[in-house]
């Protein structure tokens, strides 16, 4: 498993935005499967398309077989608190869900940092790897929101990274 001795790397914990036409005949009933198939390579290099701009933002796209766990609202806040008895195996860092799939609110940087900061304090720095709680692509009402909220969590990572790594 992917770990860093010199900032948290950042992940995504599920589907990117899909092209709103893929998402459309892929809601539609079963008349429309020949339609879909056909849409199915377009909709791969866009996604692909996508990654490469993911990458852009210094993001990587790990394995997502991380222990994954939502933290990106008020009410899960007192979850982090097992790992004040409880380590994660070796080999296993955590990817906290710092930037939450269920509202278009747009987390700000600092609020993502400071969440990343009170794991990093539990389990170590380099056993964080900053997530969003659950696949944005098919949450999220629009693309560019989605696009604004991995921004905010590539910013996020970035400040703290300073705090636990020093510039």
């Amino acid at each position: 498993m992917p770990r860093s001795t010199e900032r948290i790397l950042v992940s995504h914990a599920g589907a990117l935005p899909r092209p709103p036409e893929l998402q459309r005949l892929f809601n539609a009933d079963l008349a429309e499967r020949d339609a879909f198939a056909a849409a199915l390579p377009g909709a791969v290099a866009e996604v692909v398309g996508q990654q490469v701009r993911y990458a852009a933002l210094r993001v990587e796209a790990l394995n997502h077989a991380l222990r994954g766990i939502p933290a990106p609202r008020h009410e899960h806040e007192h979850e982090r608190t097992v790992f004040q008895d409880v380590r994660p195996p070796d080999g296993a860092p955590l990817r906290p869900g710092v930037v939450g799939h269920a509202t278009d609110i747009i987390e700000h940087p600092e609020a993502i940092a400071q969440r990343l900061i009170r794991y990093a304090q539990l389990v170590g720095r380099e056993n964080v790897i900053a997530g969003t709680d659950c696949g944005l692509g098919g949450r999220v009402g629009h693309p560019e929101i989605v696009w604004a909220k991995l921004e905010e969590l590539a910013a996020g990572a970035r400040l703290a990274s300073r705090t636990l790594f020093g510039d």
